[in-house]
């Protein structure tokens, strides 16, 4: 029996390569250190100076408004069918979607700007795996309740600006009389610029102060966008679970997302849903002991892909301790940062257990025209 391509042995090679940097590494505070800078190879570019009127979250040049110093938002919004059409998707800078319970997903939408946040929801509670997420981020949390794992999480890390949201969370949000007429509460609760405002505001939460590192080693605004390496990608299949699966058709330059067999739509707009980048990221996605939320391990990592225009990318991805940055890696076995050409993104966090569901322009991995048996060769 075949085994699933690169991506399993990639993961073996990778546990092995963290357990050594468990033993005396220096932890990395940004997604790039000087050396990878260096060592990096831009596509047709010579090395540049790191650009410092960026926006972290998208690599896109900060602009007149830009919230200078100030920290951004990490809003918690319901993913299951019930909650349709969510607000504010395609205004969000950054979105992770990843599996919590019962094979459903939840999605973290992150604002640069939260001043100026369009209503965005539902909003539901918070998972340790999207706080993860959010500590390195350095953002405002809003979210209306949370598991055990995230309250310890949150506690650990004296993200005491979310407790105090939560503990008079009607403060920054409000439900929506007129959908509560045909839906449970749960999926009726929104916020905005202003309501969120007013919250920080009222509890004296610390928002300013604060810059965010890039997410991303995001390729430089102004030079032309990077050209994958890998062959086209105009649609992507991505199933999380028996109950959640996304696709992706590429057209007009953008990612437009489907769910549930239907366009993903933002009713604040009244668009589908669309982004310039999307990563899946595999890794391993167990239970914890009772049995029913879903443990993401962060510190093994994994292998994944890489769209942009059309066209497809192998990656790696890493990340570790949670307040540790997510980081994007060459899929050769080095440590060179992949670089990211500028624009929304968004992250698939996958199950392994979901890598032969994946596919690409309706072609499973064990399918496509390369060797479905190549292995990553690993320098020592």
């Amino acid at each position: 029996m075949k085994k699933k391509r690169w991506i399993l042995a990639l993961t073996s090679a990778m546990l092995a390569g963290i357990l050594l940097a468990g033993c005396g590494g220096k932890t990395q505070s940004n997604s790039t250190s000087e050396t990878e800078q260096s060592n990096s190879q831009p596509t047709e570019q010579q090395p540049v100076q790191p650009q410092t009127d960026v926006n972290p979250l998208t690599g896109l040049e900060k602009g007149e408004n830009y919230p200078e110093g100030q920290r951004p938002a990490a809003i918690m919004i319901s993913n299951i069918k019930a909650a349709l059409p969510q607000s504010g998707l395609n205004d969000a800078d950054l979105l992770y979607e990843i599996v919590t319970e019962g094979g459903i997903t939840r999605i973290m939408a992150v604002y640069r700007d939260y001043k100026t946040m369009p209503t965005v929801g539902p909003v539901r509670s918070a998972r340790d795996q999207h706080v993860q997420l959010m500590l390195p981020i350095g953002a405002l949390y809003g979210h209306i309740g949370a598991s055990t794992y995230a309250e310890q999480m949150l506690d650990l890390y004296k993200w005491t600006n979310t407790k105090e949201i939560e503990g008079k969370y009607r403060n920054f949000y409000w439900i929506d009389n007129e959908r509560r007429q045909t839906r449970e509460q749960e999926h009726c609760v929104y916020t905005d610029g202003e309501n969120f405002s007013r919250a920080v505001e009222e509890f004296g939460m610390d928002s300013t102060g604060f810059e965010p590192q890039p997410v991303f080693d995001f390729v430089p605004y102004d030079q032309p966008p990077r050209q994958l390496s890998g062959g086209d990608a105009s649609n992507v299949y991505v199933r999380f679970s028996g109950y959640a699966a996304s696709s992706f058709e590429y057209k007009d330059g953008k990612y437009y997302k489907s769910e549930f067999g239907e366009p993903q739509m933002d009713a604040g707009t009244n668009t589908q849903l669309s982004v310039d980048n999307v990563l899946v990221l595999f890794g391993e996605i167990n239970k914890y002991p009772d049995g029913i939320l879903a443990q993401v391990n962060y510190n093994w990592g994994g292998a994944g892909y890489y769209f942009y225009g059309g066209k497809y990318e192998k990656i790696r991805w890493k990340k570790g301790a949670p307040e540790e940055p997510l980081q994007i890696l060459d899929s050769e076995g080095n440590e060179d940062a992949v670089q990211i050409n500028p624009g929304r993104t968004y992250v698939a966090i996958v199950g392994n257990d979901q890598i032969e569901n994946f596919s690409i322009n309706e072609t499973k991995l064990d399918q496509m025209e390369s060797n479905p048996d190549e292995e990553i060769v690993f320098p020592d």
